[in-house]
């Protein structure tokens, strides 16, 4: 296996730890759940990390929160929404300018919005992905009613997605030498 693989497993494994202890470590209760800080580094890992490495990254660190916290049932639904997520956010964040600037590449122009529309377009598959979930699971009406609270999740994991890129992204150039 050559060097360069070798790093996108490390990182792969790194991002997919990150993700898992920021959804079950670092938890604030809010009716039907909890808000954590794992979706935003699933938007990180999918800026900075090949998609499927980001993709897998998301699918497991969402997962072993989920098993572990006790939420079996959500596991497998959890790591198909994460996944996607990462799909989405990987394809709309991928060549950005902005993150090539952070990452030490000089370019001419820094695209900051296609950062936001991509954080905006992971936080819709959040919520569509757990309002099929729990419609799934729970009915429509348990699918509504816990909308307005992943929604707040989804706003929330953007916040750390833009607080975190930089920190991240300045350690990764640092550790991808």
């Amino acid at each position: 296996m050559n060097r360069a693989k070798v790093r996108k497993l490390v990182f792969g494994a790194f991002f997919a730890a990150v993700i898992f202890l920021g959804t079950f470590v670092i938890k604030i209760p809010i009716p039907n759940g909890y808000i954590h800080f794992g979706d935003g580094f699933i938007y990180v890992a999918a800026a900075l990390l090949p998609i499927p490495y980001a993709m897998a990254a998301a699918a497991v660190g969402g997962l072993l929160a989920d098993l572990i916290a006790g939420f079996a049932a959500y596991a497998p639904f959890t790591a198909v929404v994460k996944l996607l997520i990462a799909l989405v956010v990987g394809l709309i964040a991928r060549n950005n300018a902005f993150v090539g600037r952070l990452r030490g590449h000089s370019t001419q122009t820094v695209g900051f919005v296609p950062l936001i529309a991509a954080s905006i377009a992971g936080g819709a598959v959040n919520v569509g992905g757990y309002f099929a979930t729990d419609c799934i699971l729970y009915g429509l009406a348990a699918a509504v009613s816990s909308c307005p609270m992943n929604c707040l999740q989804s706003a929330f994991g953007i916040v750390v997605f833009f607080l975190f890129l930089p920190i991240l992204t300045k350690a990764f150039v640092k550790f991808d030498r």
